[in-house]
Order: structure tokens, then C-alpha cells, then sequence
């Protein structure tokens, strides 16, 4: 070796300069083969290997902007070697110039047989947002070689990013079957469970991650927010918290921080919470939007519309954003400014479902009854399982004294939500309203199963009763009424009128009516 370098270093012409460098790369001396490579006799040489070798030394110094230059040098001087195609097009990717590195690689006969050009290739088409291709890339990759976990991770993630759940909670399975202790491929897998509304399988990855490692960040604020769908906040609360005291940077978990808030009703530590998520993550369009829904609950819109305007800087066809601003200008009564917006995004997307019922929310504003129902409609065709749209025409209906209409979609919209109390005691309306009285105690006595404490419920459910006489029960009715008014002396006191009446129906005397009240305040 010191003989060699001597001569090396005596006649930098000499055919062995490649061999001397590749030792020195070899040794790690990245240095010294950046020293031979700065003389002009080396750095002109024509041989692809001396250029390679400077290449890797310069990206091991971490000066990649030169390894790059000097790995296209090599190229000059053989096209056939795949690993500095390789390498220089990964360096131009890292540059964001993807159409020279796509370039790069393919100018290699042999770049097609290998694995890692369509992995790179996958990459490129994800970072130009072309997820399709992205998938033909990735799914190209994996079979060249099957047993690469990080190929079956990127397809499963690109078909999640379009939606694919099926085909990527199978590829996510793939890749933690090829790598079971890799708890990063098995919480997107948990992911993909959740977003696929598999909340079980998803608990079950949670539970075997955590099995593992307890504090597991990722496992913890997804289980934090599965409890928040279930309104078990308090338990969602207490992990998020824990979370946070030790990371308190970590972003997703102040966002799921902030829905426990929102459940809870607290609007304002809602707010602050997802303020405080966009501070560490200040790209994040789902963090905006759900800081517009908070603001507009509260009623801050000029917050509010500011919050979508940079989501529309963002995405000038962000339909979320143009919905939130039609509901601004419609609860500030700016119904042409509502209208405006809709109608622009129409223009992109004439089957957005939640645009047409935005306009017969504005129509309904105006008190233009058929126009509403119309739009509302139109949104069920697009979307006919969203039972709001059903609640929304039923109510229509309803507030119109079309009880029968109303009634039918009542009903619809019960279908879609069958815990909802709202539902039952609307049609129970209907059907009084309608004279079917039968059937519609049928549905109060459904609804105050769902609800026994609403007032409104239980009063309307005890005229009902006297409709068709059942006078004892009406009583029995307003005895457990009372139970849930507590000391709201106005609701007591029309309880206590209504019995009274009652017991002027079944002709009872003053003695019996005084025993009833003493019995209802006990």
C-alpha cells in the first residue's frame, strides 16, 4: 500500500489512481481521495471509476451539491454503471430535479432490472403528487423484490393517499410480515384500520404495539383518539396528557387534544389547543380546518374567514374551504357572497353534495321553502346515506306543516342513525299531528328511551297519551318528568297545570289533586 501510493503520488497519470482511491474510499480516508481527486491531471482523467470514487467521498463529507457534479462526470465515461446512475439521480431527487433524475437513471441499460429504480422512480411520482404512477412504480419494485418490506410500506401508503384502503391495509400487512418489529409498520397499519372504520383490528395492532413499547407516542394518541370517538374523553384526556408532558412539541396529539374539547363543549381550549398543534405544524391543512370549525362555533368569523382564505391560498379548489365560507356570510346574512362561492366551486365539481346543501340552507334563510327541498335533493343523489340531508328536508317539511312529507324522511334519516332520539320523536309528531296517534305513541315511547330527560319529549308524549285517554299513564308520565326538571320552577309549574288538567278530566276533587302534587315533590 505505501509503495503504491508512492507511485501514485509521483505519477498521478498512472493507471493504478483508481485503485489507490478506491483503497483510500475503502479505509474510509475520504479525505485523502478528495486530496488526490483536487489535481487537474486526476480530475480530467477519463476513467469512471476516479470519479466515482471522489463522488462517494465527497457525499460521505456530506458536500452533496459536489458529489453530484462529480458522480454526472463519471457517467460521462460509462453509462453501464448502474451504481453511479444510481446514486447521481438519488442526489438530483434530493435536489427536487426530478426530470433529471428520472433522466438519469433510465440512461442506464440495466436501470429497468433493477429494484431500486422503481422504488426511486415512486418517489419522484410522490413528490410530484402523480400517486398513480407512484403505484405502478412501487408495485414494480415489490416484485423484483419480494421480500423488501420498505416497497410494500410505500405502495400500501401511496393506496392509502387515494383512498385504496383495502389495497393498502394488504400491503401494510405485507410489510410487517417481512419486518414484525418494526412498530411504525404496524401503527400504519392500525391507521389504515381506523381510517377504514376497522376500529377493532386497529385496536388490536394499538394493543400489540404498545405490548412492546407502552410509550409508544403514535400508538398512544391514536388509541387517545379512537377514545375520542367513543366519547370516552375523560380516558382520552389522561393518555394525551401524559403524551404531551413529555413531548409537549407533539402536534397530532394536541390536535386530538382539541377534539377531546370540542366534545366536551369547550370551545375556547379548543381553540387554543389547535392554535398551539398549528404553531409546531403550520402547513397542516387538517389542523386550519379544524380551527375554522372552532372559530365558527364561537362565532369568530372574521378568524374564521381569514383561516380559509389560507386554506384557498393553499388550495385555491378546497371545497371544505368555500363551504366554511358560505356558512360565514350565511349566519352574517351575506346570502349573494354565499352564493358566490358555492357557485365557484360548481363550476369545478358539479357533484359536491355538501355545495348544493349549502345552497338550500341559504334558500331555506330566505324562506324559500321549494328551492330549498329542491337542492336538498340534489344533495341526497350524490350522497344518499348522509342522514342530515334527510334531517334537513324532513325539518323543512315539518316547519312547512307537511307532516306526511316529513314524516317519510324522518324515517329515512332514522335508518342512518338509529341511537338518534331526534328522529323517533319527530315522526311521533308527525304521526299526532297526522291522527295516527297509535303509532305515534308507538315512536315517543322509542324516543324517550333514547332521551328520558328531555322536557319538551315528555310533554308532547303525555298530550299524546290524552289523545286517545290513557289519562293514568299521561300522569305517570309527568311524575318521572318531574324527577329530571330539578329546580326549574317554570317547567314544575307547567308539569304540575298539566296534571292538574288531567285530574279535572278524570273528575277528582281538590283533596285528590293537592295528594298528587305532594306525591310528584316527594
Amino acid at each position: 500500500m505505501p509503495l503504491l501510493r508512492s507511485i501514485c503520488e509521483k505519477d498521478l497519470s498512472t493507471p493504478y489512481i483508481a485503485e489507490i482511491l478506491n483503497v483510500l474510499y475503502l479505509a474510509c480516508d475520504f479525505e485523502g481521495v478528495i486530496q488526490f481527486y483536487q489535481n487537474p491531471v486526476v480530475q480530467n482523467a477519463e476513467n469512471a471509476q476516479i470519479h466515482y470514487y471522489a463522488g462517494a467521498s465527497y457525499f460521505a463529507l456530506g458536500n452533496h451539491l459536489k458529489a453530484r457534479e462529480v458522480y454526472q462526470k463519471s457517467l460521462l465515461y460509462d453509462k453501464n454503471n448502474y451504481e453511479i446512475a444510481y446514486n447521481c439521480a438519488k442526489l438530483l431527487y434530493d435536489e427536487g430535479n426530478f426530470d433529471e433524475a428520472v433522466k438519469t437513471i433510465l440512461s442506464c441499460p440495466i436501470s429497468k432490472t433493477n429494484h431500486k429504480t422503481f422504488y426511486l422512480l415512486g418517489e419522484i411520482c410522490i413528490a410530484e403528487n402523480k400517486i398513480q404512477e407512484a403505484i405502478n412504480n412501487y408495485s414494480k419494485a415489490c416484485k423484483l423484490s419480494p421480500k423488501n418490506s420498505l416497497y410494500y410500506y410505500a405502495l400500501a401508503t401511496a393506496y392509502s393517499v387515494i383512498g385504496f384502503l383495502k389495497e393498502a391495509e394488504e400491503n401494510f400487512n405485507n410489510a410487517v410480515k417481512l419486518s414484525p418489529n418494526n412498530l411504525f409498520y404496524i401503527y400504519t397499519l392500525a391507521l389504515v384500520y381506523y381510517q377504514a372504520n376497522q376500529v377493532s383490528k386497529a385496536k388490536e395492532q394499538l394493543n400489540n404495539i404498545l405490548s412492546i413499547n407502552p410509550e409508544n407516542e403514535n400508538a398512544l394518541v391514536l388509541k387517545a383518539r379512537i377514545l375520542t370517538d367513543e366519547n370516552d374523553v375523560i380516558s382520552a384526556e389522561n393518555i394525551l396528557k401524559k403524551v404531551l408532558e413529555k413531548n409537549p412539541q407533539n402536534d397530532y396529539a394536541l390536535y386530538i387534544r382539541s377534539q377531546v374539547f370540542k366534545k366536551l363543549g369547550w370551545w375556547e381550549k379548543a381553540i387554543e389547543t389547535i392554535d398551539l398543534a398549528r404553531k409546531y405544524n403550520p402547513y397542516s391543512m387538517e389542523y386550519i380546518s379544524e380551527a375554522v370549525i372552532y372559530n365558527l362555533e364561537m362565532k369568530n368569523y372574521s378568524e374564521a374567514e381569514n383561516l380559509c382564505n389560507i386554506l384557498i391560498e393553499k388550495d385555491e379548489k378546497y371545497v371544505f374551504a368555500y363551504i366554511k365560507l358560505a356558512e360565514i356570510y350565511v349566519q352574517q346574512k351575506r346570502f349573494s357572497d354565499a352564493l358566490e362561492k358555492i357557485d365557484y366551486i360548481l363550476k369545478y365539481d358539479i357533484n359536491i353534495s355538501s355545495a348544493y346543501i349549502m345552497k338550500a340552507k341559504i334558500y331555506s334563510e330566505n324562506k324559500l321553502f321549494e328551492k330549498a327541498v329542491e337542492f336538498a335533493k340534489q344533495a341526497i343523489t350524490l350522497e344518499p346515506d348522509n342522514n342530515d340531508y334527510y334531517k334537513f328536508i324532513a325539518d323543512e317539511y315539518y316547519n312547512n306543516k307537511k307532516y306526511k312529507d316529513a314524516l317519510v324522511y324522518y324515517k329515512e334519516a332514522s335508518k342512518y342513525d338509529v341511537s338518534s332520539y331526534y328522529f323517533k320523536y319527530k315522526t311521533a309528531k308527525c304521526l299526532q299531528y297526522l291522527g295516527n296517534y297509535e303509532e305515534a305513541i308507538k315512536d315517543y315511547s322509542v324516543a324517550k328511551r333514547l332521551n328520558p330527560s328531555n322536557f319538551n319529549l315528555s310533554m308532547d308524549y303525555c298530550d299524546c297519551l290524552c289523545e286517545i285517554k290513557e289519562y293514568d299513564k299521561a300522569l305517570i308520565l309527568l311524575k318521572q318528568a318531574l324527577d329530571y326538571v330539578d329546580n326549574d320552577e317554570e317547567k314544575s309549574k307547567l308539569i304540575v297545570d298539566k296534571a292538574t288538567k288531567i285530574n279535572d278530566i278524570l273528575s277528582q276533587n281538590m283533596n285528590g289533586i293537592q295528594k298528587f302534587i305532594h306525591n310528584l315533590k316527594k
